[in-house]
Order: C-alpha cells, then structure tokens, then sequence
C-alpha cells in the first residue's frame, strides 16, 4: 500500500465538506471553551481530545467504525478554540 502526501490532502479536503467532520470541529470548539473557564489549557485540549477518542473507539464497536479524520476534525476545533481563548482580551477564560 502506497502513501503519498498529495493524496492525504486531497482526501482531507473531501473528507472536511462532510457535515460529520464540521460537527466533530464545532462541538470540539464549544466544549474546549466551555473546558477553559474551569480548566487550565492543557487539561481542557486533553480532555476534549480524550472524549472525541473515545467516542471513536465506541464507533469502532457500535457505530460506522474508527475514523482518522473525525479525530483530525476534533483536533481542528480544539486548537481553534485554544488559539481564539488567547486572542480575546480579559480573563473570562483559565490560564
């Protein structure tokens, strides 16, 4: 089985016009916020991430399988909700 890069990133941009993945990003991005107001960052990226890879590992078992690309999507929506956390002035969010 042959890999190649140009390949992986045209599959990821099929794969991110799915509205699967656009949910994975978008509850990934409120519940990483949410996390912020009681948790440090790290504890609330690891959190989010750790819910998003078990609810693919229970796809994997119940649902339509284990999807790389979900975790990516949930990747992307924590990492945008950590980089706007900082980008927005005050203290609402934990540091």
């Amino acid at each position: 089985m042959t890999f190649s890069r140009s390949a992986f990133f045209l599959e990821l941009s099929s794969k991110f016009t799915e509205e699967d993945k656009r949910l994975h990003m978008t509850w990934s991005f409120w519940l990483t916020l949410s996390a912020l107001l009681f948790w440090p960052a790290i504890w609330a990226f690891t959190t989010v991430f750790l819910i998003g890879f078990a609810k693919e590992c229970w796809d994997s078992r119940y649902g339509s399988g284990f999807c790389m690309f979900d975790l990516l999507a949930n990747l992307m929506g924590t990492t945008l909700a950590l980089i706007f956390s900082w980008l927005l002035p005050g203290t609402l969010f934990h540091s």
